[in-house]
């Protein structure tokens, strides 16, 4: 394995991302939160899940302290102008058959605006802990790709209406009882782990599983 650091400058701002390169046809794009880094456990496993199957990734580091003083609709757009740029020069530089994406928390946001583009209709989308705002939860409702929504019902963004609406899609959602923002069980460390593992399994048959014929 390589690991390639690389970067591009999206509206003067330096976007750096991390290539984990095992000269495969498949990528998968990890998108953090704001707070939820590569190295916390949803994206570590999923990590070792996909370079356990050859698959290469790529962590792009999009947040920056900047978003912070937008107003929610610049930073949504700022967002995803970022990931986008990422997106793009990977996949116009690399020849990629199968392309992936697993986001969480803040990262569902420009994750879900991808939804639309026409070069990504066949690529699977992984929302952990989505924000279910209006306009994400729209985005998700009228997609048609292959993936996984899982968030707690403890998780501060978590709304029944919002899922209901979800569910026009065609992504498998999971909710799970009691799991907050972080998909823990409060400060119960058997119940959580056990969620963790639940939770990697369904990635792992969203991600790996043939799509129905």
């Amino acid at each position: 394995m390589h690991i390639e650091q690389s970067s591009i400058v999206v509206d003067q701002t330096t976007i750096s991302y991390d290539h984990f390169q095992m000269g495969s046809k498949q990528v998968c794009f990890l998108l953090s939160g704001a707070s939820y880094l590569y190295d916390h456990p949803y994206f570590y496993y999923s990590r070792m899940a996909l370079l356990a199957r050859g698959i290469d990734v790529i962590c792009i580091h999009y947040v920056t302290e900047e978003l912070f003083s937008m107003t929610d609709a610049e930073s949504n757009a700022c967002m995803t102008r970022r990931v986008d740029a990422v997106v793009s020069e990977v996949l116009a530089t690399h020849t990629y058959e199968n392309v992936q994406f697993i986001a969480k928390s803040l990262g569902t946001i420009p994750l879900a605006a991808l939804l639309a583009k026409p070069n990504l209709q066949t690529a699977r989308f992984v929302f952990l802990t989505p924000v279910l705002e209006a306009e994400v939860v729209d985005q998700i409702a009228t997609s048609s790709q292959a993936g996984l929504l899982v968030i707690g019902t403890a998780d501060k963004f978590y709304d029944e209406a919002a899922l209901e609406t979800c569910r026009t899609s065609q992504l498998t959602i999971d909710v799970i009882e009691g799991a907050n923002h972080s998909l823990d069980q409060g400060f119960e460390v058997d119940p959580s782990l056990a969620v963790l593992g639940h939770v990697v399994r369904q990635i792992e048959a969203s991600l790996f599983e043939p799509l129905p014929k």
